[in-house]
């Protein structure tokens, strides 16, 4: 039985009984299924495990700050972010930003609570919702504010056993997760990610995805695939899949980040919500690690990559070939879903044919989806090398003409892959 090294999409086949229990383990079988993959044979050894409910939903997992700011913003008259940045002036939060608090996706800084609050002529504390009320629903929610291409927000239950079983691994090693972007190339944020799968595993670059089968010592998915049978066989990936995303660990994180967010707001309405978090999180047994906070979730860097259809423009400074990135104040609407990224060069590189007045477009892609000839992206952070792609040999050859750079395809495999979908001419 052959296994893929990483496959550009899921749905791959290794035989049939393995469609007929894809989603878990076959206990009269000796072969294992974790998602798309199996290894076999093993020998069963089952372990005892307390019944814990685990949230499934990843549009639940990430939905971290319901609140009431949409709702605020319409009835302000503001259709949309577009027009609510755009009429107000608002500096402190950049588009992407806003758009992923208003989803709930990250919490906001306690200054950009005051800002937006201030712009919609209300209190800060009226843009929160009130959580812990019973007939609160966190799904409905997240359903409701969650657009429909963003609709896969969130791993599987077969992401989940990957992020647990690194977690697992990660620890056995005595590494933190700022460890590992040195010893392993993985950057802190990202780990962090995967092992909340906060993302499906197929969607990380070939990079990522390599540097996660190197911290659980192998080279392929395959060996990732082993660990996690490995785990769940000695019932550790249980109690991880538990600690990770149960109910209860979730109503613990999402808590206490809310309520050191909430004791940073000041007036008495704030003060009130606060005690009320705290007594309730008493009552479950949530422990208030609050005070040993000291960054909410919200702090971390924006994706580059905007998977909303309107898109904040990007600027770049070319040196050598790489453009630096930053944001501007101006919006564009693209006409395709998924992640995506909007930029203006400040130089030719590609000559004439693309102007560096013109508006370039990218879709993320697996590199695996380059066909014929094609203009890519290549992204490091938020940086970003534009270039020719065409086919030579079985792969592909690489080029820019302003400067004169050339390269292929699997030579740049730590960068993550876009091709140009739109082109708006000034």
């Amino acid at each position: 039985m052959a296994f893929p090294d990483f496959p550009s999409e899921k749905g791959i086949l290794l035989g049939p009984r393995v469609i007929e229990f894809r989603d878990g383990r076959d206990p009269k079988s000796p072969i294992i299924a974790i998602g798309d993959y199996a290894v076999a044979p093993v020998a069963a050894k089952f372990v005892e495990q307390p019944q814990v409910q685990i949230v499934d939903s990843g549009i639940v997992r990430s939905t971290v700050f319901p609140n009431k700011l949409r709702d605020l913003r319409r009835k302000a008259g503001y259709e949309t972010l577009v027009d609510f940045i755009r009429e107000t002036g608002l500096e402190e939060v950049n588009y992407i930003r806003l758009a992923k608090i208003e989803r709930g996706q990250i919490f906001p800084r306690p200054d950009e609570v005051v800002a937006l609050a201030k712009l919609l002529n209300v209190e800060p504390m009226s843009l929160f919702i009130d959580t812990v009320e019973k007939d609160f629903d966190r799904e409905s929610w997240a359903r409701d504010h969650t657009e429909a291409s963003l609709t896969y927000r969130g791993g599987t239950r077969e992401d989940m056993k990957i992020g647990a079983a690194l977690r697992i691994r990660r620890r056995e090693l005595g590494l933190s997760t700022t460890d590992l972007k040195k010893k392993f190339g993985m950057p802190a944020a990202t780990a962090s990610r995967i092992e909340n799968a906060e993302r499906p595993f197929h969607r990380w670059p070939d990079k990522i995805r390599k540097s996660a089968a190197k911290l659980m010592g192998g080279t392929s998915m395959r060996d990732i695939a082993r660990s996690v049978t490995a785990y769940e066989q000695e019932g550790r990936l249980d109690a991880m899949m538990a600690e990770l995303f149960s109910q209860r660990s979730l109503d613990q994180r999402h808590n206490a980040s809310l309520l050191f967010l909430v004791k940073k707001i000041p007036g008495k309405k704030a003060e009130n919500f606060a005690a009320k978090l705290e007594n309730m999180m008493a009552e479950k047994g949530l422990v208030d690690w609050s005070s040993k906070l000291s960054l909410v979730a919200a702090g971390a860097q924006p994706d580059i990559f905007c998977e909303d259809r309107t898109m904040s423009v990007l600027e770049g400074k070319t040196h050598e070939g790489w453009t630096m990135l930053s944001e501007t104040k101006k919006t564009f609407t693209r006409n395709f879903d998924g992640p995506g990224i909007a930029f203006k060069l400040d130089k030719p590189v590609l000559g004439i044919g693309i102007p560096s007045s013109a508006l370039l477009v990218f879709e993320l892609i697996d590199r695996s989806e380059v066909e014929g000839e094609m203009v890519l992206a290549l992204i490091d952070g938020s940086r970003v090398r534009v270039v020719s792609a065409r086919p030579a040999g079985r792969g592909f050859k690489l080029a820019q003409v302003n400067p004169d750079w050339q390269s292929t395809l699997s030579k740049e495999s730590d960068v993550r892959v876009a091709k140009l979908s739109q082109i708006e001419m000034a």
